[in-house]
C-alpha cells in the first residue's frame, strides 16, 4: 500500500478514536481525557512533533491572549443568548434545554460544573480539536484549500461529537467549532486564545442556567 494512503488511514483513525473513544467508553471523572491525551502525546511523538508547536506553550499565555479570550467569549455568549436561540425558538419547536439543570440554585454543584467545563470543555476539547485534530487535518488530508477546510470540517466533527445533545445543540457546537477554529487561526495558532474563549464562554453560560436565565433573556 502507498505510504500516503497508509499515512492519511492512520490519520482518519486517530480521529475516529478521538471522538468515538469518550462515547462509547464513557470512564468515570473525565478520566477518559488521560487516554486520549496520553494517545495524542504518543500520535505527535511518533511523527516527531512537539506538543507545545500546537500553540499550547507558556509563552503564548499572556495578557493578549487573555483579553481575546474574555471579549471573544462574551461576543459569543452575546449571539448564542440574542440571535441563535431567538432565532431557532421563533423556527422551530424547541425542546426545553434540561441538561445542566442540576445545577440551579446549587452553588456547590455549579463550582465543581465549572471546574470541569475550564478543564474538559476549554483544555481538554480545545487540544483534541482545534490543537490536534485541525492542525491533523490541514498538514495531511487537505491539500487544496487546506486552512478552510480543516476548519469546517472540525468543526462538523466538533458539532458530531455532542451527539448526545439534540439538533440544536449539535449545530450550536459546529457553529462554535468554527468560531474557536477562526480564532485559533488568525491569532498565530495560539492555543490558548480558543481554549480561554470555549471556557470563558461555558462558564457564562453555566452561570445563566443557574440563575435560569439561560436562553430566556428579553
Amino acid at each position: 500500500m502507498d505510504n500516503k494512503i497508509q499515512k492519511n488511514i492512520k490519520e482518519i483513525l486517530s480521529v475516529a478514536f478521538l471522538i468515538l473513544f469518550p462515547h462509547f467508553f464513557p470512564l468515570p471523572f473525565y478520566s477518559y481525557t488521560i487516554i486520549c491525551f496520553l494517545f495524542i502525546w504518543i500520535v505527535l511523538k511518533k511523527g516527531g512533533i512537539a506538543f507545545n508547536s500546537l500553540g499550547f506553550s507558556k509563552k503564548n499565555l499572556t495578557i493578549h491572549a487573555l483579553t481575546i479570550g474574555f471579549v471573544s467569549a462574551f461576543l459569543w455568549g452575546c449571539f448564542m443568548q440574542f440571535l441563535y436561540i431567538p432565532v431557532i425558538k421563533n423556527l422551530f419547536t424547541v425542546p426545553n434545554y434540561t441538561e445542566y439543570n442540576f445545577i440551579r440554585n446549587n452553588f456547590s454543584t455549579l463550582i465543581m460544573t465549572l471546574i470541569a467545563a475550564w478543564l474538559v470543555g476549554g483544555l481538554y476539547e480545545e487540544i483534541v480539536f482545534r490543537g490536534f485534530i485541525q492542525n491533523l487535518l490541514e498538514k495531511g488530508l487537505f491539500k487544496a484549500y487546506k486552512v478552510c477546510w480543516s476548519i469546517v470540517v472540525t468543526s462538523i466533527l466538533f458539532g458530531l461529537y455532542h451527539w448526545q445533545q439534540d439538533i440544536f445543540g449539535v449545530i450550536a457546537a459546529l457553529l462554535g467549532g468554527l468560531y474557536w477554529g477562526i480564532l485559533y487561526r488568525i491569532f498565530g495558532k495560539n492555543l490558548w486564545i480558543p481554549i480561554l474563549s470555549h471556557a470563558i464562554f461555558d462558564t457564562i453560560t453555566l452561570i445563566l442556567i443557574y440563575y435560569g436565565l439561560f436562553g430566556n433573556l428579553p
